[in-house]
């Protein structure tokens, strides 16, 4: 079976100045465009790889007759399958995208189709591969194996040298990074009242919390001694950066654990919060102001969260 390259998609079919608009097409059109982008969010929640890779067949198999799908990553000179539908799959399509040294192909096989259903497999095909790399690229983040050994979170050096891979992926893909910085109000007087071991196990509480409060594809980073840097990939803006921010300090705010003498033993966090790239298209930067936030906080009182403003101050107070 000989495999061939398709290329256009929908964009183009409906940016071409000579195409003839048929009602019923640019409305068929635009329904497939609107699948696509909830297909986008459906798998920002689905992000491990046999997940997001099944639920794409899944979904473009109910918009076309497709049979066969293999899913493939190189990076420089090494390949990986990714995800395979069948051992034994012909393949009758390619679709590939490449960025720097990393490329996704996506081999497909399937019953006729026709020249408006190859735009509509090359539009999936070609959004979806943006999200693959990028996918790709966070869960190489995830499991680093610079873990901090006691909460399980990567540590700060490891995510620092990762940027670089990051970043560039999410500046081409428009993407916008929330940045938030959660520090523990007066942590050091927990190892100073209960012992170390004590506010080892508030740390503890504190990143699992952290950690089952987030999407599967946002990052969590041990920042500091009682810091913790959140990620939140691809939000909407900053009012929802902002919201899971809130949520965030809430759910700590009444987080845990028994002290030595019995009872609940609880702490307020201060917590600021960035948005990569509104505020700069330079993440260190970014991250530096979401640290002004976070001292605004905690000198105008604890238990705030800030967001950072380009001000004579730095930031204001939003919740």
């Amino acid at each position: 079976m000989k495999t061939t390259q398709p290329q256009g998609t929908l964009f183009d079919l409906l940016e071409d100045e000579n195409y003839k608009v048929n009602p019923d097409e640019l409305k068929k059109s635009l329904t497939v465009l609107s699948k696509i982008n909830k297909l986008q969010d459906i798998l920002s929640s689905c992000v491990l790889e046999g997940k997001v890779y099944t639920k794409f067949f899944e979904e473009i198999q109910l918009e076309l007759p497709i049979i066969n799908i293999k899913i493939e990553l190189t990076e420089k000179t090494k390949k990986t399958v990714l995800y395979k539908s069948n051992e034994n799959g012909k393949y009758q399509y390619l679709f590939k995208n490449s960025f720097n040294n990393t490329s996704i192909e996506i081999s497909i096989s399937a019953q006729h189709l026709s020249k408006y259903e190859l735009l509509v497999l090359g539009t999936y095909c070609k959004e979806m591969t943006h999200i693959f790399c990028i996918y790709n690229v966070i869960n190489s983040l995830q499991q680093s194996n610079d873990i901090d050994p006691l909460t399980q979170l990567q540590t700060r050096v490891s995510f620092n040298n990762e940027l670089k891979r990051l970043i560039p992926f999410v500046l081409r893909e428009k993407m916008k990074l929330g940045v938030v910085l959660i520090n523990i109000d007066r942590f050091r007087a927990v190892n100073d009242e209960h012992g170390d071991d004590f506010g080892d196990q508030f740390l503890k509480l504190y990143s699992d919390t952290i950690r089952h409060s987030i999407r599967s594809s946002d990052m969590a980073i041990r920042f500091g001694g009682g810091e913790f840097l959140v990620i939140l990939l691809n939000t909407q803006d900053i009012k929802s950066t902002l919201e899971t921010a809130e949520k965030l300090k809430c759910k700590l705010t009444k987080a845990y654990i028994l002290s030595p003498y019995n009872d609940k033993f609880q702490k307020t966090v201060s917590v600021g919060v960035s948005l990569f790239p509104d505020d700069s298209k330079d993440i260190h930067e970014v991250i530096k102001f979401a640290e002004m936030a976070l001292c605004d906080a905690k000198e105008t009182g604890r238990n705030k969260l800030i967001r950072y403003e380009n001000s004579p101050r730095g930031s204001f107070e939003i919740f």
